[in-house]
């Protein structure tokens, strides 16, 4: 007998291995083997067991041992990992190892079934609209794929909608997956289902939680003892047995793509995947779903429940303002916001305000009016760079058009152009500066790398009143669920909005629209948008609280200019070390592919200035038909390049 065997490696093909007659009744599909791999023993998986060897006139090595009595994943795993390659690319035994972990971290193990389900408190739906969306839900045939959008502003009831449908599950011996985008959201979210359902049935599945118990809980998953799996995006793929209820939280947060290291998805594909081969409930939650769940909705292919009736004592009339964005005292913060945030520590409530840029993110500004310096031919804000081969220039970091230092500002004619910092922690100084005397707290990812658990402690300082005023980048939003904050600062929508990012426009409304649903759950809740302009954005969406005529506007111009969902992109990553390589990498990429895609945009030059090697990127517009083919051919191609392979990013999210 014989086997074909994948390694952990980035070499997209298996390896053929005699299987020893001692050996013969323990080799199947799935369990891990260790075999012989160049000079050492290595962890492999196996993927097919035959009689018989392709292979002619070569030795073929034996199978040392096999590691694992049954598969550790479940029936789905080869459909799972088949449709990961597909879809995003990369290498079948890497993508295979992301699913089966290598041993010797974890070796399955028999797992006792709980006691049986009591809940530890009563989950109760409050309003007339939740107790019907449940019932329809809850009558909906058992064992059937069932794709639901819940959306609706905060105070609806939504949250606790999920937790009475998984406690359904529980009771039926089922398994329910809650994934949260973040971990600041994943410890709120983990206590109140501790709460609910007790520690024993509550698992949970993040980069802080300890490798023993990750190893219990994945037993216990690949085992099918009834659970509630409240993780963040890796969690999508554990090895469940009984899949009753995917649940994904804020399904709009792009936290859900991961693309920095392989293998590379999405949660929102892989839940509608994973829902469809266990025949389970599968239900997206969001006050301001995503245009491609939007679109998702509109074919059909999932069914929308929109909750509008507010839970008692959150339904308030929250007040909005745009403003401008420099004041006497200050260039980060107006005159107006000044004297709300002076209210707010009068009356010793919280603040939170939100710039979507750690550090000190330059940009180059005109210093009489504040104007940014904008491209000519897309309008996007410039950054300043400087190159052995440029020198100092502005570079579009949207369309990867160059311009000169030397600008005229088109609002004040002025030629005098600066530099300047704008992130988060300029605005600390900043505010400190304004308010000696108030309590602040900085929420990103810079602090949360510093300091574990921070974003956590960050909020529970706001809802004890141990801080006045929270600053923070889009992470810092989700601090603000369920806290009596009254007042929102943004404090530059015009660097939210001018971004390389195609999305930035749905981005900042969702933004925009969180903010106001929660100053809505508060009396006196009050937002304040700082921008150049009333005009750079239809803020009279946000002021009346029309998300429907918002995400509609923005879904036509998607379409207008040919972007997601209505095409799919590829972004494709080079590197060199000499630019005119770059350049002619580039050039040979889009000429290989022309007439395969709608368009190839670019090349852009990208990556940081300390990186050694020069990058650039192209853009791959493509049709649902062009997707799939066109995956295939740059995977393919990406492993073929040994000295300079490129990345592949498809349905991209990153853009800088």
């Amino acid at each position: 007998m014989f086997c074909k065997v994948v390694f952990d490696v980035p070499l997209d093909r298996d390896f053929d291995y005699h299987i020893p007659p001692e050996l013969e009744p323990l080799v199947r599909p799935g369990v891990r083997v260790t075999a012989p791999f160049g000079p050492r023993l290595t962890a492999g998986l196996v993927l097919q067991v035959t009689p018989c060897c392709e292979l002619n006139n070569i030795k073929i090595k034996d199978i040392a041992c096999v590691v694992d009595s049954r598969p550790v994943f479940g029936s789905d795993l080869f459909e799972l990992a088949s449709f990961m390659k597909k879809t995003w690319g990369g290498a079948i035994g890497q993508i295979l190892f992301s699913l089966v972990p290598p041993q010797p971290y974890f070796k399955l193990q028999e797992s006792a079934a709980p006691a049986p389900f009591v809940p530890q408190s009563a989950c109760v739906l409050h309003t007339p609209q939740q107790q019907t969306v449940f019932q329809e839900l809850a009558s909906s045939p058992a064992y059937e794929y069932y794709p639901v959008l819940l959306s609706g502003p905060a105070g609806t009831g939504k949250t606790a909608l999920c937790l009475k449908l998984a406690e359904k599950a529980l009771q039926n011996f089922g398994q329910t997956l809650i994934t949260v985008p973040d971990i600041v959201a994943a410890k709120d979210f983990i206590s109140l289902a501790k709460k609910q359902f007790g520690e024993e049935y509550v698992f949970c599945w993040h980069s802080k939680t300890p490798l023993a118990q990750k190893k219990k809980y994945f037993s216990a998953v690949a085992n099918g003892v009834p659970c509630v799996v409240i993780a963040m995006r890796s969690g999508i793929l554990l090895p469940f047995k009984n899949l009753r209820l995917a649940v994904v939280l804020q399904e709009e947060d792009e936290n859900y793509k991961q693309e920095e290291n392989k293998p590379y998805y999405h949660v929102r594909d892989l839940a509608l995947f994973r829902g469809q081969m266990h025949s389970a409930m599968v239900a997206f939650v969001s006050q301001t779903p995503s245009l491609e769940m939007m679109r998702l909705v509109q074919e059909g292919r999932v069914s929308h429940y929109q909750l509008s009736q507010k839970l008692p004592g959150t339904d308030y009339s929250p007040q909005v303002k745009i403003t401008q964005k420099r004041g006497e005292h200050s260039k980060y913060i107006s005159d107006f916001l000044a004297q709300e945030i002076r209210q707010n520590l009068t009356r010793k409530e919280p603040v939170l305000l939100l710039l979507n840029r750690r550090g000190y993110s330059n940009a180059y500004y005109c210093l009489n009016c504040g104007e940014y310096a904008r491209c000519k031919k897309c309008g996007a804000i410039l950054s300043r760079e400087n190159t052995p081969e440029h020198g100092d220039f502005l570079l579009c970091k949207k369309c990867g058009a160059h311009e000169p230092l030397e600008q005229k500002c088109p609002k004040c004619a002025n030629l005098i152009f600066k530099s300047r910092g704008g992130g988060t922690q300029k605005i600390v100084t900043e505010v400190q500066k304004l308010f000696p005397q108030a309590r602040i707290l900085r929420l990103d990812s810079d602090t949360l790398k510093t300091k574990s658990g921070q974003g956590h402690e960050a909020a529970q300082a706001i809802s004890s009143g141990q801080a006045d005023i929270l600053i923070g980048t889009r992470l810092a939003a989700s601090a603000a669920n369920g806290r009596k904050i009254t007042l929102f600062g943004v404090l530059d929508a015009d660097l939210e909005l001018d971004s390389p990012d195609f999305r930035a426009s749905e981005k900042f409304g969702q933004l925009l629209f969180h903010l106001r649903y929660c100053a809505g759950c508060t009396a006196g809740g009050r937002l304040v948008v700082q921008a150049s302009g009333p005009d750079i954005y239809p803020f009279a969406f946000v002021e009346n609280g029309d998300w429907e005529a918002s995400f509609q506007q923005e879904l036509a111009l998607r379409e207008a200019f040919q972007y997601p969902p209505f095409v799919r992109l590829v972004r494709v990553t080079l590197k060199n070390k000499e630019y005119k390589e770059l350049e002619k990498q580039s050039a040979r990429l889009k000429a290989l592919f022309k007439g395969c895609a709608l368009e190839v945009a670019g090349p852009v030059s990208c990556g940081k200035k300390t990186d050694k090697l020069k990058k650039q990127y192209l853009l791959f517009k493509l049709t649902q038909e062009q997707y799939f083919p066109a995956v295939a051919a740059l995977d393919r191609l990406s492993a073929q390049e040994k000295k300079y392979p490129f990345k592949l990013s498809a349905d991209p999210y990153d853009f800088y």
